[in-house]
C-alpha cells in the first residue's frame, strides 16, 4: 500500500511538472528545471498520500517522543507538524470527535499544503520525463 502512495504522488507531481513546462512552453517562456521543481513542489497535492496506519503510528510516537526524536529530516518534519495541526484543528471544532475519527477526516477531505519532497526526490520523480538537448554553435 505505501508503495501505492508514493507512486500516486509522485504521478500527481509528475503531472504538475508537466503542466508547468507546458504553461511555459505556451507563454514563450523557459525556465531552469529548479524553477520548475520549486514551483511544482508548492503546489497543494490532492491529499497527503499517507496511509491511516503509517500517520497514526507516526503521530502517537511524535506525541510520546517529540518530533525531533523521531523525525530527522526538515522536510518530514514540516510535513508531520502540519498533518498534526490539522488533526488538533478538527479536534477543536468538533470536540466530540476522536482521535481517529479526526484524523480519518484529514487523510479523507483535507489537503496539504504543498508537496513535502526534497528537491532530489523532485528530480528522481521528473527525471525519466527530460531530455536534454546540447546544440553547439557555429563559430
Amino acid at each position: 500500500m505505501k508503495r501505492d502512495l508514493i507512486k500516486a504522488r509522485d504521478d500527481e507531481f509528475r503531472r504538475r511538472c508537466v503542466e508547468i513546462f507546458k504553461s511555459d512552453y505556451n507563454s514563450g517562456a523557459i525556465r531552469p528545471l529548479d524553477s520548475v521543481l520549486e514551483r511544482a513542489m508548492a503546489c497543494q497535492p490532492h491529499c497527503h498520500y499517507l496511509s491511516y496506519d503509517t500517520a497514526s503510528r507516526r503521530l502517537h510516537e511524535i506525541e510520546r517522543y517529540g518530533l525531533e526524536a523521531i523525525v530527522r529530516e526538515r522536510i518530514a518534519r514540516q510535513m508531520w507538524t502540519e498533518l498534526a495541526a490539522q488533526v488538533a484543528d478538527v479536534m477543536a471544532l468538533h470536540p466530540r470527535k476522536s482521535f481517529n475519527m479526526a484524523l480519518s477526516f484529514v487523510l479523507n477531505f483535507c489537503r496539504p499544503s504543498r508537496f513535502f519532497i526534497s528537491v532530489d526526490t523532485a528530480r528522481r520523480i521528473i527525471a525519466p520525463n527530460i531530455t536534454y538537448n546540447i546544440s553547439l554553435g557555429r563559430g
